[in-house]
């Protein structure tokens, strides 16, 4: 078996795996009754903006979109399709497994190039009613965020074999950079330095990707990688849908931060205190909770800066309901994983009054945070 048929295998069974999930989502009443009348509004809508421009995009400056293609260059990653049991076909066939690898960082290049093809298709209209757009400019632009995307994608392989802190300095400080550079070539809206930019940013992508598949050192982050590629679809529609719900499997370690010992947070031992200290806890000690919490509260509020002052509060208030849902949501993810509080759920009232206790205390802080965001830049808005 050459590695172009073992490549082609591996995709083969991730396609159909994931079209397996997808189908078991759009039963005819979704499609009928969701998919095809989006479809088609969308397509309507689509058309319309050949027309004329969408009202809501009118207080949308270039820099308002570099935020957003800054945000999308951030979304993707490098495949190889590796597996455990390729630990001993290495040893046997390394060439092959490294053409495989190959193959996979070309299919990964593939989709992002996609990407950023469909968001080009989309953007498209605009150039006929704006006038800081011209066709030219979008074309050079989406090629600057594809190069960055594939930059991004790229060396973001380079931190999976780091821990937490460690990486996610790593990301922070290049996120910082990435993102003063983009804001200055996008102020500047060359045509001539964005493709020139973004030609670097190309040459060095290319070449990291072909040093990367080459090797196997990293065999054992490649196949973490790639396990969570695989389940990343599901997990989301398991995350989302209350009723159905999926064990983590991980190893046991203890804080070295909060809690190492267990102590008591509340002084008063009510099930109502009890159960809120196990959410708590829980809720700290995993890094995916609190990274995703950052994550929320960060994003809505680089999105409530830049966006017109009408948008402004509707992004606030839909955050704060789709925030506590959200939480909602992880408290119940964490009961389930309590066999006593499993049969006791439908039965005690503590586990009610203490979801509620567990949404304040850590909706609160976000919610204050934003609404103080918002606040402010409605006044500055307002002022100048």
């Amino acid at each position: 078996m050459s590695g172009y048929q073992l490549f082609y295998g591996r995709l083969k069974q991730d396609l159909r795996n994931q079209w397996k999930i997808i189908h078991s989502i759009f039963d005819w009443t979704i499609i009928v009754y969701l998919l095809i009348p989006a479809l088609v509004f969308g397509g309507i809508m689509y058309y319309s903006w050949w027309q004329a421009p969408p009202t809501w995009l009118k207080g949308f400056s270039i820099i308002s979109f570099a935020f957003i293609g800054f945000f999308l260059s951030w979304q993707g990653m490098i495949r190889t399709f590796m597996e455990e049991a390729d630990q001993l076909y290495l040893l046997q066939h390394k060439q092959k497994v490294i053409q495989m690898r190959c193959l996979g960082a070309i299919y990964s290049f593939v989709l992002l190039l996609v990407k950023w093809v469909i968001v080009l298709l989309l953007l498209l209209p605009l150039t006929k009613h704006f006038n800081e757009w011209n066709v030219n400019l979008l074309i050079t632009t989406i090629y600057y965020f594809f190069s960055l995307n594939l930059f991004i994608s790229t060396y973001k392989q380079l931190t999976f074999r780091y821990h937490f802190w460690k990486k996610w300095l790593v990301i922070s400080f290049a996120a910082i950079l990435l993102g003063i550079l983009t804001f200055l070539v996008m102020n500047q809206s060359s045509v001539i330095v964005l493709p020139l930019l973004a030609s670097v940013l190309c040459i060095f992508s290319i070449r990291q990707l072909y040093i990367y598949q080459r090797q196997y050192r990293t065999f054992s982050t490649d196949v973490e990688n790639e396990k969570m590629k695989k389940v990343k679809l599901s997990s989301f529609i398991l995350t989302i849908n209350p009723e159905i719900h999926m064990p983590k499997q991980k190893p046991k370690k203890r804080s070295i931060i909060l809690w190492g010992r267990s102590e008591r947070i509340f002084k008063s031992r009510t099930p109502v205190n009890g159960v809120t200290e196990l959410f708590i806890k829980a809720f700290l000690r995993e890094k995916t909770y609190i990274f995703n919490y950052i994550q929320f509260i960060s994003l809505t509020s680089a999105l409530i800066i830049l966006s017109p002052i009408w948008l402004k509060w509707g992004v606030f208030i839909a955050f704060w309901f789709f925030f506590q849902e959200w939480l909602r949501l992880l408290f119940h993810e964490l009961i389930k994983q309590n066999p006593y509080f499993v049969i006791e759920k439908e039965k005690k009232d503590y586990l009610i009054q203490a979801q509620g206790k567990c949404k304040r205390i850590f909706a609160s802080p976000g919610i204050i945070f934003l609404f103080i965001v918002t606040s402010i830049t409605t006044g500055i808005a307002i002022i100048f």
